[in-house]
């Protein structure tokens, strides 16, 4: 991944900078994003379409009922986030943060796109109140912007599971933008240099990333499991970059 869609990502989220770790992404949201966050107790599809009936609110969402972490709700440039009520603080700031990238990624960014090629007058496409005429259509495919109403739907299996490719990039896209949302990449090494030694061998690399993966869940709020993930992106060689542990001890 390059850096340059993760730069374009964090621009428009208007999130960037935060310095107080863990970070209060729900306070951020209300100053920065035109998004609301529900908490739902054993969080489904069920409750989510069940939530939505309620208030009137016509929106389509996964067939059939699986537990969830989260769902994104965006239509019109403004999003409803879900949030499992009995996850803990950790994994729910995760879960946030990966529907905010969504909702920055598959709705956001292309509706910025649509706007800076064609003005205000595409709005009406982008919300689904007109089709595109064919000079729009045609315009779009030469500028590279998607037209049409940008909504968060993941193509899921019975059980959750990935079923394709663009969705699994798309996913592993919303997990490093939340990553960074949550610990900025140049303030997590800062922090990894304070905390760790220099591995000597293997089994020292092997007890580094699992004391890598600790500290980033404590200093950051990340669940462990997106931790040690993060760990491994930190200390792991990059194509065309050094690796970390270089950045952080030198070369020798």
């Amino acid at each position: 991944m390059t850096r340059q869609w993760l730069d374009e990502a964090l621009s428009a989220t208007g999130l960037r900078g935060g310095q107080c770790f863990p970070r209060n992404l729900v306070l951020d949201l209300m100053i920065s994003l035109p998004m609301t966050v529900i908490l739902l107790a054993a969080a489904s599809t069920n409750a989510v379409r069940r939530w939505l009936a309620d208030r009137g609110i016509e929106h389509e969402v996964s067939p059939g009922n699986r537990r969830l972490h989260g769902c994104l709700v965006a239509v019109g440039g403004k999003a409803i986030v879900f949030l499992d009520s009995d996850d803990d603080d950790k994994e729910q700031r995760f879960t946030l943060a990966h529907e905010i990238a969504h909702f920055i990624l598959d709705h956001l960014v292309p509706r910025l796109r649509a706007t800076t090629a064609f003005g205000e007058r595409i709005r009406p496409v982008l919300d689904g109140e007109r089709e595109p005429t064919q000079e729009e259509m045609l315009s779009a495919v030469f500028e590279r912007v998607p037209l049409g109403m940008h909504v968060h739907l993941m193509a899921r299996g019975a059980h959750g599971e990935v079923c394709n490719w663009s969705v699994e990039e798309s996913e592993q896209r919303a997990d490093r933008l939340a990553l960074e949302l949550i610990a900025p990449s140049q303030c997590a090494t800062a922090s990894l240099r304070d905390v760790l030694d220099e591995p000597d061998n293997s089994q020292d690399l092997a007890l580094q990333r699992d004391q890598a993966a600790h500290h980033l869940s404590e200093r950051f709020g990340l669940p462990l499991h997106a931790a040690a993930s993060y760990a491994d992106l930190l200390l792991a060689k990059e194509t065309e970059r050094p690796r970390l542990s270089e950045e952080l001890f030198g070369k020798h």
